[in-house]
Formats: structure tokens, sequence, C-alpha cells
């Protein structure tokens, strides 16, 4: 009996069971540290039996980004268009352990056990299988597996597949490595010249996941429940930066510059409880930075003060000094409009300039019981009356 019977008699047998069979190879392209691989094409519709997307959710650590349906639509539109076209780029599965079996030959057979449900995660390419299984099940991928693959393996292909070509997006690769952070995922992405600031993703989850952080579950990244989403990462990051450059000593530890950043923001929450929302100015990129900056400045400039004697890693101190500042800036400067005179609105280098010279007339005007927008630039007189 020739080999091709065989193997054509393999795959009608697995489909007896909860089993699927393709003809494919087998190879390993580095040594045994390295995953085997395997080469075959499939119909997408029989791939979807046994394989899924794992998502990176609040829930899970999967890596894949969110499903987008106009994508998939794309797609669909692509292949309906002209039936020439075609998308020959391979789809890339990495299966659970023991779900995928190879068999030698010429050529082999690779069987999949999908008795328990999915057990292929799709690493590269989700997109791509919905929208050509839209446009009809029956259509052939090829496919590229990766036989026993954790999830650290996952991600890491994700991670290289993604950012050497189509970059993820960042807050997406964040959420992904602080999820991942108790692996050695990031020494891995580090020989393969992917670079990612570890210490700043680490602080701005623990700002996110910390029940005491006034930050608790609202950092708008992937792991954050999407209507609990309000703050960017990158507003804390730019925010510890800040910290990190004022030169004083105590803030060169990490801890002890996130817990200040943690502790003014603990004042602030408590002084604006109701600015505590979706698309509020306050918690804007701009408004966390800049709020940041005119606390801490004035605080580390009380610290350097000999006479006001203020210990500045005493966090009890840190939190009576900002709600002492607080106490002279009047709410409505954050929901009054603001005149974007400046190219490019507040989030640039001149806008933000212009916010923290708003803050400090802000917090003048109320030392001096003025009205709270008198020689504010960016307010308009009659808005702020």
């Amino acid at each position: 009996m020739s080999e091709t019977t065989n193997t054509e008699l393999a795959i009608e047998a697995a489909k007896q069971e909860k089993l699927i069979s393709f003809k494919a190879f087998k190879f390993r392209q580095r040594t045994t540290l390295g995953p085997e691989l395997v080469m075959f094409h499939a119909p997408v519709g029989d791939l979807l039996k046994f394989a899924t997307v794992n998502e990176l959710t609040p829930h899970s650590r999967g890596p894949q980004r969110q499903y987008k349906e106009a994508r998939v639509v794309a797609i669909k539109k692509f292949l309906d268009a002209d039936q020439r076209n075609t998308i020959p780029t391979a789809l890339i599965l990495a299966f659970s352990t023991g779900a995928a079996t190879f068999q030698e030959g010429e050529p082999g057979v690779v069987t999949i056990d999908w008795s328990n449900g999915s057990v292929a995660t799709i690493v590269d390419g989700q997109h791509r299988i919905f929208g050509m299984n839209a446009f009809d099940p029956s259509t052939e991928i090829p496919v590229i597996g990766l036989l026993d693959a954790d999830e650290e393996e996952c991600a890491f292909q994700f991670l290289v597949i993604n950012n050497k070509s189509s970059k993820v997006p960042a807050t997406h690769v964040k959420a992904l490595l602080a999820r991942m952070q108790s692996t050695r995922l990031h020494f891995r992405l580090r020989g393969a010249k992917l670079a990612f600031d570890v210490g700043g993703i680490k602080d701005v989850d623990l700002v996110n996941s910390d029940p005491d952080s006034p930050f608790h579950e609202c950092i708008d990244w992937s792991t954050t429940p999407e209507p609990k989403r309000l703050v960017q990462a990158t507003a804390v990051e730019l925010s510890l930066a800040y910290l990190s450059g004022l030169q004083v000593p105590e803030f060169e530890d990490r801890d002890v510059r996130r817990s200040v950043f943690l502790t003014i923001w603990k004042a602030v929450k408590e002084k604006w409880p109701a600015l505590w929302e979706k698309d509020s100015r306050l918690v804007s990129k701009v408004g966390i930075f800049c709020l940041t900056r005119f606390v801490a400045d004035l605080i580390s400039q009380w610290a350097d003060n000999d006479v006001l004697d203020i210990e500045i890693t005493d966090l009890g101190e840190i939190q009576r000094q900002t709600e002492k500042i607080l106490s002279y800036m009047d709410g409505r400067f954050w929901t009054t409009p603001w005149a974007e005179r400046a190219s490019g609105g507040f989030d640039t280098n001149q806008g933000r300039d212009r916010v923290l010279k708003a803050l400090t007339q802000l917090y003048r005007n109320g030392r001096r019981d003025s009205d709270w927008y008198n020689d504010i630039d960016i307010i308009d007189p009659v808005s702020g009356s």
C-alpha cells in the first residue's frame, strides 16, 4: 500500500472521532530548545472547530488584541472583490501540550484531538481567519503550528511578530507585559531587541492593581474592564518620570516616588470626587501630569526650606500639604471650557506650560481670596463667572 494511501486512511479514520487530521510537515527551526513546528493547510471552518482567540482581558492574559468587526468585514470584501484575490500569509497557531500529534510519512499527518474543546490558540491572524470564514468556511489557509506551546511562548511569538512589522498599540503591549511579569518573557524580548521599560510598566500595573490606589482598576488598557478605563497609562508614566527628574534624593527609589504620587492623588480624589469620571479634564493626561507637577514642585520647594521642616517621605505630611494646596483651588477650573489657542491643544509642551501657569494663578487667586478665574488666560472670564 502506498504512503499516500496510508495518509488518506489515517485522515479518514480520524474523522470518526473528535479528531481532525491534515497532511503536514514537521521540523525544528532551532535546536531542541526551540518549539517543534508543523506546516499544513486547512479550511478555515475546520480550524475554527478547535482553535480559539485568547484575548488579553481583565480576567485572562492571552496575547491577542480585541476583535474588530471592521477588519473582518474588510477581509471578506477583499475576497469578494475579485476571484484572483488571495491571502497567502500563514495563520500562526499554538497547540496546548499533547493536543496535536504528528505521524511521520511522505507527507506526514498532524492529528488534533479536540474532544475537550478548543486546544489551539490563534497567535497571529485572528481577523484573517474570521474574515475568510465569513467569505467561505471552505477557504484554505496556510498554517504554522507550534507544538506543546505554553502561554509564555504564545505571548513571545505574538509580540515579536506584531512589533517587528505592524506594531501592537503601546497600551496593549504594556498590559500584556504587566500580566506576564511573573514569567521570563521580558528577558526573551530583550534578547529579541524588543526593549520595553519593564520597571515603568510594573509601576503602572501597581498603580492600577493596588486596592488602596486612587487609580485602582481605572487605567486604560486591555486588562481593565472597559467602563472603568478613565486614565491613560502615559499620564502615570509621565508623572512618575517628572518626580524622578526633580533631583530629590528620596525620589530615586521607585517605591517612594510611586507612593508620593498616589498620596497626592488620593487627596485630589477626596477633594473632587465628582470629577472622577470618564472624559473629565481632571483625570485626563494633561490634568494628571500638570497637577502632579504643580503640587510636587511646591512640596519639594517647601521640603528644601529648613523653617518649614517637611519630611518628603512622610506620606501623612505629603497628604496634609496636598490638601492645603488644593484648599485654595476652585474645582470649577476643571469643568469650565478652556480656550485652546495653542497649536495641537494642551497635550504639547506649550499647552502643558499654559496649564501649569493657569494652575499657579488659580492657587494665587485662592490665597488672595480673588475670583478664581482672574488672570487665567485659558479661561474666559465670562465662562468663569
